[in-house]
């Protein structure tokens, strides 16, 4: 599967949330994010665009407007973003990326911890 953009991610959060959705509800959605940059309506029609021409979105026409829903799961996104990851920037190492996300300090020492004891147990 593809990668897609930051902005092509806020816009799957959406429809993904909320199930299918209008540009207009998904412009005012992205613009109401707490301290995002306000985008043109534009800009947003081409992600939504964009995201349909590559497979994410499917779209039908509702009145004068189009209606997109998501055609990749979430869960079958982010999974395939996990494997690209793991396989990509990690050789398919799993005990080198758990040893990363254990140095994350944006993540609770807690939980990091216990990403750690995952990494070490799965070495042994």
């Amino acid at each position: 599967m593809e990668i897609i953009g930051p902005l092509q991610v806020r816009v799957m959060h959406h429809i993904w949330r909320k199930g299918a959705s209008t540009v207009h509800e998904v412009h005012d959605a992205v613009n109401a994010e707490p301290g995002a940059k306000q985008l043109a309506y534009t800009t947003i029609l081409t992600v939504m665009r964009n995201l349909v021409r590559r497979g994410f979105l499917g779209q039908k026409p509702e009145g004068r407007a189009h209606r997109f829903n998501a055609k990749v799961d979430e869960r079958t996104y982010k999974l395939d973003m996990v494997r690209h990851i793991r396989k990509e920037l990690f050789a398919g190492d799993v005990d080198q990326l758990l040893a990363y996300v254990a140095q994350d300090e944006e993540i609770p020492a807690t939980k990091r911890d216990a990403v750690a004891r995952l990494g070490a147990g799965s070495a042994a």
